[in-house]
């Protein structure tokens, strides 16, 4: 029993330093390390992950640190974000899995500026980089300049050439002087026309779409916006009109104004002179729209609303679709009398429907025996 205080005297001493100091592959750890390692043919094997799985990690600890298989180094958590990478050189390295294409590409239009592939350079030296990729299908990317900043860098590569087939293409992007490099695939698709190709080649959402009525002749492709989700979708925006940006100054700037800046935020928009070109048929058929007033006329005619007056109410082969505004001797669009912008009031005097009206009209654009502050017309 003269033996029992010893014992439990040894076990306190063995708890103390057995949870005040570990070492492994010693038995004498250094006084400042809480954990020493120790072997000449073994080493310390972080958590190795993605990107994806690192961002995964529910409220990770500041300091933690794992070794991140995407950018190929390790990685400490800053209490607010992931750091850079850390690396024993100063080399810079491509992120492979930042890699990303921009535009549209289509066969036999040449490249523009919105051509891109962007990808991040994780930058652990200030210095130059050249960047190019691979030539195929009659087109190619690069890049030059000077890192901007340590840590991550989001280089461009601007496209040049031209696409010569409809198929999906592999660049290989080449980092100059480092050995690394990424791939990334991008697919030519074919020519569109209108917005109604691309719906048809399964295209469905709204926004700004390349179109080239003319294919390869000599016309150069321009960008539309396309309503790929009202009435059908496959909507081509020709003209739209919203008081914050005034009356039309004539009827020429109403015919063709703003082409370069398609959109529904732009106040005054009008490529009416591009009707015939955009069309899919034989006849128009256009889609007018109030989004103020939530009312939309929607129907087709051969006649082209450009050219004058029918002389007929409705206009030749005009075909109602759905119309929420009859009234008003509505009949399709034509010229209005020698005023010359688009009006659907057929044999009327006055314009109850205004497409390019240049003044004011009981305080808005004409809609029906009423007024409103903007209006879309849209071709298919």
């Amino acid at each position: 029993m003269t033996k029992t205080p010893y014992v439990i005297i040894l076990l306190w001493f063995s708890m103390y330093y057995g949870f005040g100091q570990v070492g492994i592959g010693t038995t004498t750890p250094d006084n400042s390390a809480i954990l020493e390692l120790n072997s000449t043919t073994q080493g310390l094997l972080l958590p190795r992950m993605t990107t994806n799985q690192r961002n995964a990690i529910v409220s990770p600890a500041e300091g933690l640190l794992i070794y991140n298989l995407d950018s190929g180094c390790f990685q400490f958590y800053t209490g607010t974000s992931w750091s850079s990478c850390l690396g024993a050189t100063s080399t810079n390295r491509l992120d492979c899995g930042s890699v990303n294409s921009n535009g549209s590409y289509i066969a036999g239009n040449p490249l523009t500026n919105s051509n891109t592939i962007t990808v991040d350079i994780l930058v652990n030296s200030i210095d130059t980089y050249n960047i190019i990729t691979n030539t195929v299908n009659g087109y190619s990317f690069s890049a030059s300049g000077i890192f901007s900043s340590l840590g991550i860098n989001t280089i461009t590569l601007i496209g040049s050439g031209t696409p010569t087939a409809n198929q999906t293409d592999t660049f290989t992007l080449n980092f100059t002087g480092t050995g690394t490099t990424c791939n990334i695939n991008i697919t030519v698709a074919q020519n569109f026309a209108n917005c109604l190709d691309y719906l048809n080649a399964g295209f469905t959402t709204d926004g700004i779409y390349t179109i080239d009525p003319d294919g390869a002749g000599g016309n150069s492709a321009y960008d539309c916006y396309c309503d790929m989700t009202n009435d059908g979708g496959g909507w081509t925006l020709v003209f739209n009109h919203n008081l914050a940006g005034g009356y039309w100054v004539n009827d020429l700037e109403a015919h063709e104004h703003n082409a370069g800046s398609p959109g529904l935020t732009t106040n005054k928009y009008s490529i009416l002179s591009r009707l015939d070109e955009i069309k899919n048929n034989m006849d128009y058929e256009f889609r007018l729209h109030y989004p103020t007033l939530g009312l939309t006329n929607h129907w087709s005619q051969s006649f082209d609303p450009r050219s004058g007056r029918s002389g007929t109410n409705p206009v030749p082969r005009y075909t109602p679709i759905h119309i929420d505004m009859p009234n008003g001797g509505w009949g399709g669009l034509e010229l209005s009398g020698s005023t010359n912008y688009l009006g659907g009031s057929i044999g009327w005097f006055y314009s109850y429907f205004s497409i390019g009206h240049n003044n004011d009209w009981y305080s808005g654009i004409p809609a029906e025996f009423s007024a409103t502050d903007r209006v879309q017309l849209f071709i298919r």
